[in-house]
């Protein structure tokens, strides 16, 4: 009985060794390229997204324009933390001029700032 028992630690001890996992310290970064902002912009009057709006992103020197994404979706810079404001334009509609916002980072990537915009017509 003796014999079972210290087999079993033995087992026991040898399958709690090195098996190659990440220790919970461990920050393991994907190659993915993720945008600062991602913008979603709908019409006031019947809820759609509203296509061909231009977003230019500004942080202090820096200014970058949003791509659309999918329809009525913008996203962009890519990777750059800041201090940022928005300008949001399309033809007839009214202009938005945002808030600042602060895109942090972690350890491998920015912190995407999603936010909903609704333009009125003029």
């Amino acid at each position: 009985m003796k014999y079972l028992l210290v087999i079993c630690c033995l087992v026991m001890f040898i399958s709690c060794g090195d098996d190659d996992s990440p220790s919970p310290a461990e920050v393991i970064c994907t190659t993915e390229v993720v945008p600062s902002f991602r913008i979603t912009v709908r019409n006031t009057e019947d809820n759609s997204l509203l296509e061909g709006v231009s977003i230019v992103a500004k942080d202090q020197q820096f200014e970058a324009a949003l791509t659309e994404e999918s329809s009525g979706v913008y996203v962009g810079p890519d990777e750059r933390a800041g201090s940022y404001f928005l300008i949001i334009q399309k033809e007839n509609f009214q202009t938005i001029i945002t808030e600042t916002f602060n895109v942090e980072e972690d350890e491998c990537h920015v912190i995407t700032v999603s936010r909903l915009y609704t333009l009125q017509s003029l």
